[in-house]
């Protein structure tokens, strides 16, 4: 059942919906910018970074809150199988009303929302800016959603990533907080946090480093695979240990990469260190990984190979 914000959405989306053909909504969305990563490998920050611009739009947060007013999109309907959704998830009406959504919530960097301006004052083409670590299992779907889209796949060294994502199940088991599916059918952690992938099933009763370590690599293959379909000129690989040190650099390759402005606003945000994420649990600490080295370590046979993959991206 929709909360009342999401049958608020929905209720905007169809007037969008009706106001705007199919073709005209493809054309006023103009190479959206995906940011794409495994959970909790820097996309919240990335995203904080780059909404500074004056060149790009969003909906202000993750479009989970998309995805959520959409229940034939939910796990149920798959038998909680996974939270992947397919290609052939995005029938036209479908996608139609998911371009609804996201103008219905765009925004400019300032705040202003797109239909709140004199329609003068629209622009005839925007470039939307979108993140949400589900979509790692779901390029083929986003495809469909934006045709053109381009990528920016962002990944953390695993062990700090997979840390990090033991941390967020132990805030989510204990507060509530990174729990994406409660009271998950079969799991026997009763409530499931973060990233769903396929053959979830396997992790039952294992610990949080083989959860988390699971997830890592689970949400990484499927980004690589699906990426290189996509074409490699439309996706870009970026590091987060790159972002933290050298933030400038970093949005440079990214504006280039995209053909955006490196403007002021977004130049001045790249120009000092960033500040902490929204999403941010504790501090950041290189080493802040070593709480867990002995269970992160004796996993290292299922990251390695892979991140040696990663680590030639760039």
């Amino acid at each position: 059942m929709l909360s009342p914000q999401h049958r608020a959405l929905r209720h905007a989306a169809g007037i969008v919906a009706e106001q705007y053909s199919p073709t005209a909504l493809l054309e006023l969305f103009r190479q959206p910018l995906m940011v794409l990563s495994a959970p909790r490998s820097g996309s919240t920050l990335l995203f904080e970074t780059l909404r500074c611009s004056d060149a790009l739009w969003s909906i202000g947060t993750e479009s989970h809150f998309i995805f959520n007013a959409f229940p034939q999109l939910h796990p149920a309907e798959h038998r909680f199988e996974s939270g992947a959704l397919a290609e052939a998830d995005a029938t036209p009406e479908l996608c139609h009303q998911m371009r609804a959504c996201f103008l219905a919530m765009a925004q400019d960097a300032s705040g202003r929302r797109y239909l709140d301006l004199p329609e003068s004052l629209r622009p005839r083409h925007i470039r939307l800016l979108e993140k949400t670590p589900r979509n790692a299992l779901n390029v083929p779907f986003m495809q469909k959603v934006f045709p053109d889209l381009l990528a920016l796949f962002l990944h953390r060294e695993p062990r700090e990533t997979i840390a990090s994502i033991m941390e967020a199940w132990q805030t989510g088991l204990s507060q509530g907080g990174f729990v994406t599916f409660p009271d998950l059918p079969g799991w026997e952690m009763r409530h499931w946090c973060l990233l769903l992938p396929p053959g979830w099933r396997a992790v039952n009763g294992k610990s949080l480093a083989e959860i988390a370590a699971f997830q890592w690599r689970a949400a990484n293959e499927t980004l690589l695979r699906d990426l290189r379909r996509l074409g490699r000129e439309r996706w870009l690989p970026l590091r987060y240990r790159d972002l933290l040190d050298d933030p400038a650099a970093t949005v440079r390759r990214i504006v280039e990469f995209a053909g955006l402005p490196f403007d002021g606003p977004l130049r001045e945000r790249a120009s000092a260190p960033l500040p902490l994420s929204r999403s941010t649990v504790s501090a950041p600490d290189r080493d802040k990984w070593r709480r867990h080295a002995d269970a992160i370590e004796a996993l290292a046979a299922q990251y390695a190979p892979l991140a040696g993959d990663l680590a030639n991206l760039c």
